[in-house]
């Protein structure tokens, strides 16, 4: 994923953010923080691919939503996600980014009950900046930790690798003199 989104830069983020909302956002904070994209652009192309990913399951729900509501699955998990969302709200729409699986059924099960276009892209857009947002905070903080980590396992793998190099060198000559004696 990632040399995907270096090789095609800002066009891949905001495909790929269609796809993976979370895990995107984290890799392009890293990449913006290493200094191959822009972070404003970043931020912003990140967003935009998770809205559009979103509304785009938003509109499957709605354009299919009686075959959904006659389907087995809808009858057995229609019921869990009204309830969820008379208790939660249409708020349930951005935590859906937050909790790992959801975010597809959350936006299709959004389209097929229905919900305002216009209130779905209002709470849904401002989910999508709020959490794309932090993910790429995260990814952009958490680089420069994982550049000491690659650090450290440079060395690791050095000293690894005199390691291997002076024990082979050492079997080697013990068998040597072994087979001279």
């Amino acid at each position: 994923m990632q040399v995907f989104l270096l090789h095609y830069g800002l066009i891949a983020v905001f495909l790929a953010a269609a796809i993976e909302a979370d895990v995107v956002p984290v890799m392009t904070g890293v990449l913006a923080h290493l200094g191959y994209v822009n972070v404003e652009l970043a931020i912003l192309c990140a967003t935009a691919g998770a809205f559009f990913g979103d509304w785009g399951w938003f509109l499957a729900g709605r354009y299919y939503s009686e075959e959904i509501q006659g389907s087995r699955i809808y009858a057995k998990a229609g019921p869990v996600a009204e309830k969820l969302t008379s208790r939660f709200g249409d708020w349930q729409v951005p935590s859906s980014h937050i909790i790992y699986g959801t975010r597809i059924a959350t936006m299709i099960f959004s389209g097929t009950r229905k919900l305002s276009a216009f209130r779905f892209a209002l709470i849904d857009g401002l989910g999508c900046l709020f959490f794309t947002s932090l993910f790429f905070a995260l990814g952009y903080w958490f680089s420069a930790s994982s550049e000491l980590i690659m650090g450290s396992v440079k060395r690791i793998e050095l000293f690894l690798l005199v390691v291997l190099v002076l024990t082979s060198l050492y079997f080697y000559l013990t068998g040597r003199v072994r087979r001279q004696a």
